[in-house]
C-alpha cells in the first residue's frame, strides 16, 4: 500500500515534466520585428473567426484557431476584436515594444459568453 501512495504523487509530477519538455514551444511566433518596430500577435484560440481593429482601423482578421502578426511602431495601441458570427468582443490598450513580440492570447471568457478573455505577454 505504501508503494501505491508514492505513485499517486509521482504520476502528476511525471505528467507535468513531460508537458514542460514538449508543450512549451513558441515556434508559431517566430516572426522577428523589423528594425525599429515591434510585432503584435493575435493568437486566436477560439472557434470564432474574428475581425481585428487597431486604433479604430480594420486590419486583416484572424481565422478560427489561427494567429496573425502586425508589425507596428513602438507605442500604445487600442485593439478591438469582434467575432465574425456572434456578439463576442474585446477592446483594450496594448503596448508594442521595439524589437519585441507582444502576444495577445485570446480565448473565450467562461464567465461571459459575449466576451473574449485576453492574456497579453511579451515574447
Amino acid at each position: 500500500m505504501k508503494t501505491l501512495g508514492k505513485w499517486i504523487f509521482a504520476v502528476p509530477l511525471i505528467a507535468a515534466l513531460a508537458l514542460l519538455a514538449t508543450g512549451c514551444d513558441d515556434k508559431e511566433f517566430d516572426h522577428d520585428p523589423p528594425e525599429g518596430k515591434g510585432t503584435l500577435y493575435v493568437d486566436n484560440n477560439t472557434g470564432d473567426g474574428m475581425d481585428v481593429f487597431i486604433n479604430g482601423e480594420r486590419v486583416a482578421g484572424v481565422g478560427s484557431g489561427d494567429n496573425r502578426y502586425y508589425d507596428l511602431n513602438p507605442g500604445v495601441y487600442r485593439v478591438a476584436l469582434a467575432a465574425d458570427n456572434s456578439d463576442r468582443s474585446f477592446s483594450g490598450d496594448v503596448d508594442v515594444l521595439v524589437g519585441r513580440r507582444t502576444i495577445m492570447d485570446v480565448s473565450i471568457d467562461l464567465n461571459n459568453y459575449r466576451r473574449y478573455d485576453v492574456f497579453t505577454y511579451f515574447d
